[in-house]
């Protein structure tokens, strides 16, 4: 457990101080549409789902943002669209960038993954957080490594990305 733990907060670390700019840009991103007539939307991958669940319940949302189970949605470009993504889960990342392109709907993405990785590159308007999880955190004797934190950094970061946003809209009133 403390091999996890001490993994985990360097991970955290790493997300505050390299992503801070990131964080900012994508506040102010998605405060836009909390702040106006767009709609705030939240996306995910498979393995994100109950992330999804987790940020648009919590207290900071504020009603602020709606869960998109599919792509199937009347979009405009004064939304905007905030996207968790899994790991190994670039395909249903693409296919919701995609859709979100097609309707002039800019987004951040939280990955475990650079964006350098994804065939779409970002437009300007566009944010990209790297959770910077590749793997597991723990050897066992194998020499494999268990403990893949995915769910845990993608929450870390999108309770940041809300605090932020609260911070801006409060800022507003």
């Amino acid at each position: 457990m403390k091999i996890f733990s001490t993994q985990l907060q360097g991970i955290f670390k790493k997300i505050t101080e390299r992503e801070e700019e990131q964080f900012e840009d994508g506040a102010r991103l998605l405060a836009q549409a909390a702040a106006g007539p767009g709609k705030l939307l939240i996306y995910t991958t498979p393995s994100m789902k109950g992330n999804a669940i987790n940020v648009t319940e919590h207290p900071d949302a504020a009603g602020h943002i709606t869960h998109q189970e599919t792509t199937d949605t009347s979009l405009e470009a004064i939304d905007r669209a905030l996207i968790l993504a899994g790991y190994e889960e670039k395909k249903e990342l693409e296919t919701t960038v995609s859709h979100l392109r097609e309707h002039d709907v800019p987004f951040v993405v939280i990955a475990p993954f650079p964006a350098e990785e994804m065939e779409h590159f970002l437009e300007p308007t566009d944010v990209w957080i790297d959770t910077y999880t590749r793997g597991g955190l723990v050897p066992d004797e194998s020499g494999s490594r268990l403990g893949a934190p995915f769910t845990l950094t993608a929450l870390f970061a999108s309770q940041l990305l809300l605090l932020q946003i609260n911070e801006l809209l409060g800022e507003l009133d």
